[in-house]
């Protein structure tokens, strides 16, 4: 049986007429992703191979076909980028709601020259002709509105809906474009200062500029609040009231209605109870000998003998990810502890260890994954890595970090001279993981410059994966993720032979990646 999928039969016809044509892969995902679907790179790929479902049954589609597609497409030929302003990290590379094709799929070129937001207001997309600061309430309703219903969409820069004689004007939605730079110059801090103050909890934001041939638009997009629903902690003019529940209604952010308000709370019941059923589980799985329950109140692990004490700083990190501040991936943990907790008397007990370990390094940048506390991975990297080639910008990025700051913090650590100096001098470009290649290897960059990622079918394979990326003179016409992705499975490979030390060639390829798209030289925010 074949497994559904979401791509029509036209669609894989078409992307194969493309790949024939010989365009890449992100210029293919331009037509095809849209805020309810991304078509990554290597979902494209997988249709060019056959691989992808019954994609090999399906013939690519004429070249008067193509023509047609390309000829009606309502958004080809829109040059337009996103900037994330003063972001902590690029803005994700192959898929989500940000990604640049994405975000320049919602608006068509008309034929007058001018643009338009073609999905108007819905239950999930809102427009604001102007953004500001100094008069927030009426985005700030609708970010709580938003995070409180499915989440999405709000658009600064376009107009609202038109009604002219009864009907909806032509000119409904229209692309005016930012009439200051509050938007453009705000850091992301300022956008979250702004909601923490108002709302609790905080809903999560992530905000953008695209360039609509030189005329900008605000997007920010508003992520599904897991403990919804969000309340108003205080007011902001005549929007928003101390006390208000603000829910996304199809073109509309409204305060909520009681039935909707009774579906939130009765979700959040359900979850609440399916959280709790596996942790009984857990409880009577190990039994009381190798069990201890936290009071995340009370600041206490205990069981009927033993009490733990965990420290205020500690104790607010906790409660910090508890409310759901950051990007958890499911199934994983939800805290990591890194470097040292100390044991007190005042819980008369004793409180384990757990350190960050180069391992750890290497695969939470494979993953792309955001730890919760970026420097100590920085500090294991200088302190543990023993001169290894190890990414450091990337944790740099996550920390909020300058190249000038990164160089101090390694200056900082208690690693032995000579070594600080290795590290600090990476990090500001003086000695770089660039390392030429030849034989096998060589082959291999060349097909990573062409776009292609080459098959792994042994461990020298694998090495010639690590020193063909080491020796890439600038980013290759790829996904980020898929390079990562083939790169881990080439370390796994490895690990698994009789020549682990090869992994070496391995991180070198890692830390010239880490330069090549997170160094102030090699990212572009």
């Amino acid at each position: 049986m074949v497994k559904k999928r979401s791509i029509t039969d036209d669609e894989i016809s078409l992307i194969k007429a493309m790949a024939n044509r010989g365009m890449k892969n992100k210029d293919i995902q331009f037509f095809f992703n849209r805020p309810d679907r991304s078509v990554n790179s290597g979902r494209i790929t997988g249709i060019k191979d056959g691989s992808y479902s019954d994609s090999a049954s399906i013939q690519a589609a004429s070249d008067e076909s193509l023509d047609a597609f390309l000829a009606s497409f309502e958004a080809a030929g829109v040059s337009a980028y996103v900037k994330v302003p003063n972001a902590e990290a690029p803005a994700p590379l192959n898929n989500g709601p940000m990604v640049e094709a994405v975000l320049a799929n919602m608006f068509q070129k008309l034929a007058n020259g001018s643009w338009r937001f073609k999905h108007g207001e819905s239950d999930c997309h809102e427009c604001k002709q102007d953004f500001g600061f100094k008069h927030a309430g009426k985005w700030l309703r609708a970010v709580a509105a938003l995070a409180n219903n499915a989440g999405g969409y709000i658009v600064f820069g376009v107009t609202d809906k038109k009604i002219t004689d009864g009907e909806v004007d032509p000119d409904s939605y229209s692309v005016i474009g930012l009439g200051s730079l509050d938007f453009v110059n705000a850091d992301p801090a300022d956008f979250t200062k702004r909601i923490k103050a108002t709302f609790d909890p905080t809903p999560k934001v992530e905000a953008a500029v695209l360039d609509l041939e030189s005329t900008k638009v605000g997007i920010m997009y508003v992520h599904q609040h897991g403990s919804r629903p969000i309340i108003a902690q205080k007011g902001d003019g005549d929007q928003v009231k101390e006390g208000d529940i603000f829910f996304r209604y199809s073109g509309q952010s409204a305060r909520i209605k009681y039935s909707d308000l009774r579906a939130i709370l009765d979700d959040r019941d359900r979850q609440s109870r399916e959280q709790i059923l596996p942790m009984v589980a857990k409880l009577l799985q190990l039994g009381p000998q190798s069990a201890m329950v936290a009071d995340l109140t009370g600041g206490i692990l205990s069981d009927e003998n033993r009490s733990i004490w965990i420290g205020e700083d500690l104790l607010e990190k906790i409660k910090f990810i508890r409310a759901g501040e950051f990007d958890e991936k499911k199934g994983e943990p939800t805290l990591k502890l890194v470097g040292e907790l100390h044991s007190t008397d005042v819980a008369g007990g004793m409180v384990r260890k757990s350190f960050v370990t180069p391992a750890d390094l290497l695969e939470e940048f494979l993953h792309l994954n955001s730890p919760f506390d970026p420097k100590e991975y920085i500090r294991c990297a200088v302190e543990g890595g023993n001169g290894s080639w190890l990414p450091m910008h990337y944790y740099a990025r996550k920390a909020g970090l300058s190249t000038e700051e990164l160089a101090k913090f390694i200056m900082a650590t208690k690693a032995p001279q000579q070594r600080r100096e290795t590290y600090r001098d990476r990090a500001m470009g003086a000695i770089s993981a660039y390392k030429g290649c030849g034989g096998g290897a060589e082959v291999f960059k060349a097909e990573l410059e062409g776009g292609k990622l080459p098959d792994l079918k042994s461990k020298t394979d694998a090495a010639n994966a690590g020193r063909s990326v080491a020796a890439l003179t600038a980013k290759p016409p790829m996904d980020l993720a898929d390079i990562l992705d083939w790169l881990g499975r080439a370390a796994d490979i490895i690990q698994g032979s009789n020549k682990p030390a090869w992994i070496s060639v391995i991180r070198r390829g890692l830390a010239r990646i880490d330069e090549l798209y997170f160094s102030s030289e090699g990212a572009n925010f």
